[in-house]
Formats: structure tokens, C-alpha cells, sequence
């Protein structure tokens, strides 16, 4: 089975249940570009905004584990990663992203609250992105009778 969902409405989930507002923009069937407008105070200039984002490729999906990479050819990406970690509490705040010394990202999805349950009902097989659109494959899980 499929789900579509629209980009729209995944911010509008990622907001309603963390209350953070991070900007999603598909880049290709495998890559998501995800954004987090990041204020800090600077003395002398006040707070200063800026917006941030990195492209994230989808290498795998393995039914609670999302593995994910990030480019790495850009100076100063991992810099920004880690910045982008520690500055959107819904990821700082959280076991369910782990980051890999090859550039790589594991998200746990069975450790996000509002995920979890739906994980004891489904399997989740593939995650994909076309036409500002996440199509989510997926299967039933069998119900053991013990």
C-alpha cells in the first residue's frame, strides 16, 4: 500500500506535534531539502535570522530505521548539520536521529512519540518524493495469535 502525502501537510504534522516549523521542498525522487530558520542573539547587531537547509537522500528504509546522507562535498556541511541539529529542538531534543561518521543519518522513527504507535500496525518499505508530494509505501504487520 501507498500513502500520498502532501509536502503541506507533513510541515503542518512535523508543526501540530513539535511545534517547530521546518520548511520542506522536494528536490528528486530520493532527496528532500529540509529548512529551519535559525534566530540568534549577536551582541551589538541584536537577533539576526537566518535560514538554513540541507538535502537529504533517502538511502534506505528498513521498516523502523529511515537511513539518510547529506552531501558532504561542500565545505563546512558538517558544520552546518551540527548546527541545524542543535538549533531545531525537535531534533536536539531527541534520541531518534543518530549521526554516522560517513555523513550519514539514521532516524529511529520508533522513538518519535507521535510515530510510534502507527509502527505497531504497519511495516514501512519505501520512502519517496515527486511532485511536492511523500509517497509512503508500507504493509500491514501480522497480527500474531499466541
Amino acid at each position: 500500500m501507498t500513502l500520498q502525502l502532501p509536502v503541506s501537510e507533513a510541515m503542518s504534522l512535523i508543526k501540530q506535534n513539535s511545534g517547530q516549523t521546518i520548511n520542506l521542498r522536494v528536490v528528486n525522487e530520493n532527496t528532500i531539502n529540509v529548512g529551519y530558520l535559525i534566530t540568534v542573539k549577536v551582541p551589538v547587531l541584536g537577533q539576526v535570522s537566518r535560514n538554513v537547509s540541507l538535502d537529504l537522500i533517502v538511502d534506505e528504509v528498513a521498516d523502523k530505521d529511515l537511513y539518510l546522507h547529506y552531501a558532504t562535498g561542500v565545505f563546512g556541511v558538517d558544520t552546518l548539520l551540527d548546527m541545524m541539529l542543535a538549533a531545531i529542538p525537535i531534533l536536539s531534543k531527541t534520541t531518534a536521529l543518530q549521526k554516522q561518521k560517513d555523513g550519514g543519518l539514521v532516524v529511529h522513527l520508533n522513538e518519535i512519540k507521535w510515530v510510534k504507535d502507527s509502527l505497531k500496525q504497519i511495516e514501512l518499505k519505501s520512502l519517496k518524493f515527486a511532485n511536492d508530494t511523500i509517497s509512503v509505501g508500507f504493509s500491514a504487520r501480522e497480527v500474531s495469535h499466541a
